[in-house]
């Protein structure tokens, strides 16, 4: 059992620093756009208020999917006690599922409609897609994780 969690951490570490990289691209398509949010939101208070909504989904997406590799990656070698491996099991699915919720209520009406002459924003918002429901599947796999770090 033992060694089935570590191939299944080990996949975890895996699927998440997938999900930086996804992350990353979609960070650095949405900056290309950064100076154009940042004049148009000295004018307009709603213009600021999604140029920081931006900004925390962003960061938020990436510190769940960063903690779940950290996290993952440190169970892949440490021979953790059941209690331990279950409580940061919990603690993952709990961030993931709070991130993912936070991330979909601001994006999902950039995702409906892609913005025309706007090909690397539109690919930022497809890519947080992406990343979003992939943090579906994290949890999942920890949820699966914690069930078996408790009867091993």
């Amino acid at each position: 059992m033992a060694s089935f969690l570590r191939i299944l951490h080990l996949g975890q570490a895996a699927f998440s620093a997938y999900n930086l990289y996804l992350s990353s691209i979609s960070i650095s398509n949405l900056q290309k756009y950064e100076e154009t949010s940042k004049k148009a939101a000295r004018y307009s208070k709603e213009a600021a208020r999604q140029l920081h909504k931006t900004r925390t989904t962003q960061a938020s997406s990436e510190i769940a999917v960063l903690t779940t590799l950290l996290t993952s990656a440190y169970l892949v070698f440490a021979s953790e006690s059941k209690f331990w491996g279950a409580f940061i099991a919990v603690a993952n699915v709990a961030v993931l599922v709070l991130v993912r919720d936070h991330v979909g209520r601001f994006w999902k009406g950039a995702a409906k409609i892609p913005a025309p002459k706007m090909g690397e924003y539109n690919e930022a918002v497809s890519k947080t897609q992406v990343v979003r429901l992939n943090m579906a599947y994290l949890a999942a796999s920890w949820v699966v994780a914690g069930v078996l770090a408790l009867v091993s």
